[in-house]
């Protein structure tokens, strides 16, 4: 089989040859760019400089090389800017940055983004990994009248303006991929509600709203829904004929839990889920590939519902996220996107031993049958060590050929 084939199977719950493998076929299953430099190293290429794919949680555009070297089944479509720029990673690592994404660093050694009224959007600590929004410009908003007035933000949340490609050029590098390799190509549209509508209001004040301030929640959620499905048509009708898979992300879970009762999840948000899948599977045929961290598993049934075919990252660590559990409850409508090692401890602390042990298991768990894609519970986080990242993909194709 070759690489595209190998996902649809086990996709189709079928068993596929051996496992598939992804490494930066989303955004939320590369490798930080602070420590990509040193996967090459480990690998024995040479080095180059990184690119940063994702600005928020700065993470690295994964290579060919580095793709053919550790057996990856998967190729990212994602959004790109029009121009490149160098610069340097808060550590000094030499990198490539959209070019319209320029952050500047304050006198405390945090770095921020400004918006053109000179507002910080987003901030870096000082000594950090990632960018967090900081700036909810829904935050004093009041009615629906209020979200109106601010729905350039609302309709805009997934597309940042330092990304220029347009879904026809996307398309294009879609189509190019599609008849030049036989990757399974994995589309990005992100199409956050709860995820997004926590940044537009305050983390805290939408959940408020859910309880006491249900018309105001709606309403902003009926928004994000809207002009989700209207993007989407147009994906559709672009990128989605060349994509294997499409990525949604709306985180639902915390550690311990969900963010969430259930009852109220089904109340409040899952509406609108089913609005935004239901038009996705009306009018795409890639399957539906959804994020969500965290202890989701009293949501599963749920997202079953609204026609999630594949949850990632299977979030090993968290309440309720047993492999095996997961697979007994669930393995018969859901394909199981990640889970390979835990990223908290296991991967950055454990030795390279216990890192491929951990993959084992879950590979023996998780594929037979098919309904599995094999990957690192999200990203590979900065400071984890490069043999460690090596052991994870060695131990998923040595178990493949076992």
């Amino acid at each position: 089989m070759n690489p595209r084939e190998r996902i649809l199977t086990a996709l189709r719950h079928e068993e596929p040859d051996c496992v598939p493998i992804d490494l930066g076929g989303t955004v939320d299953s590369t490798i930080s760019a602070f420590g990509y430099q040193a996967l090459r190293r480990e690998l024995g290429l040479a080095p180059n400089v990184t690119r940063v794919q994702d600005v928020y949680q700065y993470t690295a555009v994964i290579d060919g090389d580095v793709r053919r070297a550790l057996g990856v089944d998967t190729h990212p479509v994602l959004d790109e800017p029009a121009a490149w720029r160098e610069g340097t990673l808060p550590d000094g690592t030499p990198a490539l940055f959209p070019d319209r994404f320029r952050p500047r660093q304050e006198a405390d050694g945090s770095w921020v983004v400004r918006d053109a009224d000179g507002t910080v959007t987003l901030k870096m600590p000082a000594a950090g990994y990632y960018f967090d929004p900081v700036h909810c410009p829904l935050a004093d908003a009041e009615s629906a009248a209020d979200i109106d007035r601010h729905l350039d933000a609302v309709e805009t949340y997934d597309r940042p303006d330092h990304l220029d490609l347009s879904y026809e050029a996307l398309a294009e590098k879609a189509r190019v991929l599609r008849e030049s390799t036989d990757y399974f190509l994995v589309g990005f549209f992100g199409g956050h509600l709860f995820q997004a509508a926590q940044a537009l209001r305050g983390w805290e004040r939408f959940l408020v709203d859910l309880l006491v301030n249900r018309s105001f929640a709606e309403a902003l959620l009926d928004r994000l829904a809207e002009a989700n499905v209207a993007r989407f048509a147009r994906y559709a009708a672009t990128v989605g004929r060349y994509v294997d898979a499409i990525h949604f992300e709306d985180d639902l879970g915390m550690q311990d839990r969900p963010l969430l009762r259930p009852s109220l999840y089904r109340q409040a948000v899952k509406p609108y889920h089913a609005r935004l899948f239901g038009f996705v599977r009306a009018h795409c045929d890639a399957f539906l590939l959804f994020h969500s961290d965290g202890a989701i598993a009293p949501l599963l049934p749920d997202l079953i519902e609204v026609g999630v075919d594949a949850i990632h990252p299977v979030q090993t660590s968290a309440a309720g996220m047993d492999p095996a559990s997961l697979k007994r409850d669930f393995g018969r409508d859901l394909v199981f996107w990640g889970a390979g090692c835990d990223s908290q401890v296991t991967l950055p602390f454990g030795t390279p031993a216990q890192v491929a042990d951990e993959a084992r298991r879950a590979i023996d768990v998780l594929a037979p049958g098919g309904g599995y894609v094999f990957a690192a519970v999200h990203n590979i986080q900065a400071g984890v060590p490069a043999q460690n990242v090596v052991a994870l993909f060695q131990a998923a194709r040595a178990a493949s050929s076992a």
